[in-house]
């Protein structure tokens, strides 16, 4: 019962958790799907002011414009140019979009009673679809269909005719291998949010384990649980971030890969 109620607080579902209460979402909404709505519509309504008053061309003032406008210079200057390199602005957009989107659907699970809807790999499988897409699209757009397809072709020279061998053989390691990185994308977010948002929601349940035994060991281990879901909600807080950046770094060097090919 307790590894269920353990695997059904990190689970999506139409249901909501509150205590005992399982109030059902309305229409077809589950749990992650409206945390994924809140996720852009916070993502709205801190950046859109911002970009309404850089428009303007001002320097940014205050702390709050300061913190949020450094996470998007650093996207641009530390990931998207050093990755992408000549015409990185031209792709910047969406590597921001896809950093904040990360970034804020992480975070919503360190508040009681949400959820991370990156913990399902639903959403990573989406997410890493969309930046597949969006790689070989953009590739496709800057060099055209045939040059893109020609690119997986390598130009080598071999006795005996063995290239008629060697070749598709590269072609197909090298297509296959793309999928391969978009997956990885998918598992690398999923496994570890899933796996943290476990371990904290095991550590919460040890107190109900207990809690009809002594109070010497309840209060002991509700103790013990306490200190070690703070601790581990902070590195909960630090993997939040960490893990958007990869996905979002690893995205752009895919990017980078697929525009310039002849590196």
């Amino acid at each position: 019962m307790f590894f269920a109620d353990a695997f059904e607080h990190v689970l999506d579902s139409p249901h909501w958790h509150f205590f005992d209460q399982k109030p059902h979402l309305p229409w077809i909404l589950t749990r992650y799907m409206v945390l994924m709505l809140l996720a852009a519509g916070i993502i709205i309504t801190i950046y859109v002011p911002i970009a309404r008053k850089a428009r303007s061309g001002g320097p940014p003032r205050g702390p709050w414009w300061n913190a949020f406008e450094s996470i998007l210079t650093f996207i641009r200057d530390q990931v998207a140019k050093p990755c992408i390199g000549h015409g990185s602005d031209h792709y910047v957009p969406f590597l921001w979009s896809i950093f904040l989107f990360v970034l804020f659907c992480n975070l919503l699970g360190m508040f009681p009673f949400l959820g991370s809807p990156t913990a399902s790999f639903s959403v990573t499988l989406a997410l890493a679809l969309i930046a597949f897409l969006f790689i070989h699209g953009s590739a496709v757009a800057k060099m055209g269909p045939i040059h893109y397809f020609q690119s997986y072709v390598p130009h080598i020279d071999v006795p005996f005719g063995m290239g008629y061998f060697i070749v598709p053989m590269i072609v197909l390691i090298e297509v296959v291998g793309n999928f391969i990185k978009a997956f990885v994308l998918a598992v690398r977010l999923f496994a570890n949010m899933f796996a943290g948002h476990l371990v904290l929601a095991f550590l919460l349940l040890f107190i109900v384990m207990v809690k009809d035994s002594g109070p010497l060991l309840f209060w002991g281990v509700t103790v013990a649980s306490v200190l070690g879901v703070v601790a581990l909600s902070l590195l909960e807080l630090f993997v939040a971030f960490l893990q958007a950046f990869i996905f979002t770094f690893l995205t752009a060097l895919f990017l980078g890969m697929s525009l310039h090919p002849e590196h």
